[in-house]
């Protein structure tokens, strides 16, 4: 059963609905098994209910799970069970998305205790403060602390309690590595058995995949927050299901079928649903529920699901049914009772049409493979301030190409597609390779995002640099006291640069706009050098003057910059140069408009 009745509200409430999240290698997929596994052994073969995509705990299985745990913390499970996603990590939870939230009740983010927090750790928490999904942390891999002895199964209190000094202590140091990096992160965590308020601190639950230590504990928290501070949003919502596409497969004998995640009301058999596809929304009848067959049903390998008439939320089932080619994983289902099929396909286009972005403004190019791909990625490039041209799920086409390289006229640093699970077409290979545009891959949100930064950032320079480099950069510089090498023929002093840069050949000013002459030669550490930035002190030489009389030690000289660079830079090129270059420039435009004309500049 996924739903049962509240004692307190008299309500029907459903299962809440878990997902694992974490880094690559951080052990999700051996944590699910170690629970999975202990569920089984705690209740033998009727332990868990297998679900399309999910695997159902019922409230009995958690209890013996808990063991002495739960009657010493006296709570008492009103809930029916815990739903929780098979597939762990960014796509499944991604993908259990509706608008403007998740789906998920709950996640368990998965933390190596040894290497602490990663990329995809920090990408986790991004996506789970998006869709405001309450967490808690598994700090794993508590059997390579060094020194520890592990107790097969033991709640961890029982396991902690029974080490040695070093090994206490190293785990100590390794849940406040966590609680550190929560803090920089402006959240509150701390271990789940000091925690005095679970409304405020993230609870931290150490466990070992390897040796299933904490894994009572893990059940006892997850059961203990839903029960405690979610029966409200857990109600049972009578009357047409709703839910979301976890996954779109291909099934020997059934043809296209969707992997449904169902948190609202019942479908039936026969139901027509409408489905969100690639080209918006489609109305369908279902031809098959299925569930998986327990192991010993299965009397042949590709016979592996039974019918069934209806289905309750929360639960996992697979849909057969004409049509299901165009479905988009990520996106809403829902069944559509008679005379409202308008208003529900209506409802479903405009929710899939409000997460695609098509405009003429400059920004990326971004191709996803699913909806929930899509909204977890466009909010973060929003957050880092990359602006987005288009965004949509499917593979690079030959006009997702062609923006690109109209783009890339005004601002080459955008004309770039980023490629999340997907490909490029063969005929838009071939735009790409005529147009030089740069297609980023990937299937880590960070990985793909932190790649184009950096491609971005030297794409701005190079630009800058070539934009540039027939101007005359603006440049000032002290001479140094007590810094006279030679008086003249060729004068030779010490300098500092004050600003900008300087470099041979270069005529230099006074403050009054006498001009002393050209750089010769620039000197650092007794070696010649091409240029001389910011805070480098050289020896520097000049054909023309003499020290003492057309320049003296202490004086302030600039590079003399053409007005016609000067106005360029200032007005063209501004955000290209440096917020100092700014003030050489202005200082130097004073300089001449006292001296020269007072229309000198911009």
């Amino acid at each position: 059963m996924s739903r049962v009745l509240d004692k307190e509200s008299g309500k029907r409430v459903r299962s809440p609905i878990g997902v694992i999240l974490g880094h690559v290698d951080s052990g999700k997929t051996s944590l699910l098994d170690i629970v999975r596994g202990t569920a089984v052994q705690a209740r033998e073969a009727a332990g868990i209910t297998q679900h399309v995509g999910a695997s159902f705990f019922p409230s009995e299985t958690i209890l013996d799970v808990c063991g002495p745990l739960i009657q010493a913390s006296k709570i008492k499970l009103d809930i029916p069970g815990i739903l929780i996603i098979d597939t762990p990590g960014h796509a499944a939870f991604m993908n259990l998305r509706k608008r403007g939230a998740s789906v998920a009740d709950i996640a368990i983010l998965v933390v190596d205790v040894i290497r602490g927090f990663q990329a995809q750790t920090y990408e986790s928490l991004d996506i789970l403060r998006a869709r405001k999904t309450p967490f808690i942390i598994a700090a794993n891999k508590i059997d390579r602390i060094s020194s520890w002895k592990s107790i097969p199964n033991a709640p961890f209190i029982q396991t902690y309690n029974s080490q040695n000094s070093k090994a206490k202590a190293d785990m100590d140091n390794r849940v406040y590595d966590i609680m550190g990096e929560l803090s920089e992160l402006r959240m509150e965590g701390e271990r789940y058995d000091r925690v005095k308020d679970f409304r405020k601190s993230i609870a931290i639950v150490p466990t070992s995949a390897k040796s299933g230590e904490g894994i009572p504990d893990l059940f006892l928290v997850l059961s203990g927050l839903t029960q405690q501070f979610m029966m409200g949003k857990l109600e049972y919502v009578e009357g047409p299901g709703v839910g979301t596409v976890l996954e779109v497969k291909e099934e020997e004998g059934l043809g296209t079928t969707i992997d449904v995640i169902l948190y609202e009301g019942v479908i039936k058999k026969n139901d027509h649903v409408v489905i969100g596809g690639r080209d918006g929304a489609s109305l369908l009848k279902v031809r098959a529920l299925l569930e998986p067959k327990e192991l010993d049903e299965m009397r042949d390998p590709k016979d592996k699901f039974k019918s069934v008439d209806e289905i309750y939320a929360s639960a996992g089932v697979k849909i057969a049914a004409p049509g299901l080619e165009d479905a988009l994983a990520g996106a809403p289902i829902r069944v559509a009772p008679k005379g409202m099929e308008d208003e529900i396909l209506e409802a479903v286009a405009n929710e899939i049409e409000s997460f695609r972005i098509e405009t003429k403004s400059n920004g990326v190019i971004l191709k996803v493979d699913t909806l929930g791909s899509l909204e977890a990625i466009v909010d973060m490039l929003k957050e880092k301030n990359i602006p987005i041209q288009k965004a949509d799920v499917g593979d690079v086409n030959k006009k997702d190409v062609i923006d690109a390289a109209i783009v890339g006229e005004r601002t080459p640093e955008y004309s770039a597609i980023l490629c999340f699970n997907v490909d490029v077409l063969h005929d838009a290979q071939e735009e790409v390779e005529v147009n030089d545009i740069k297609v980023f891959f990937g299937n880590v949100i960070y990985n793909l995002i932190d790649e184009y930064e950096r491609w971005m950032l030297d794409t701005i320079e190079a630009v800058k640099s070539d934009s540039l480099k027939d101007l005359l950069m603006p440049g000032k510089i002290t001479v140094l006291p007590h810094h006279t090498f030679r008086a003249s023929k060729p004068a030779i002093v010490g300098i500092e640069v004050l600003g900008g840069r300087i470099a041979p050949q270069l005529m230099l000013i006074r403050e009054d706009n006498k001009r002393v002459g050209r750089i010769h030669q620039l000197q650092d550490q007794q070696e010649s050098v091409q240029e001389a930035k910011k805070g480098k002190q050289v020896a520097m030489s000049m054909r023309g003057p003499t020290v003492g009389r057309q320049i003296r030690e202490g004086d302030v000289l600039y590079v003399d910059v053409p007005e016609k660079h000067a106005v360029l830079l200032m007005k063209k090129y501004r955000e290209m140069i440096t917020a100092d270059d700014v003030k050489i420039l202005e200082e130097l435009a004073k300089i001449k408009k006292e001296n020269i004309s007072k229309f000198w500049g911009w």
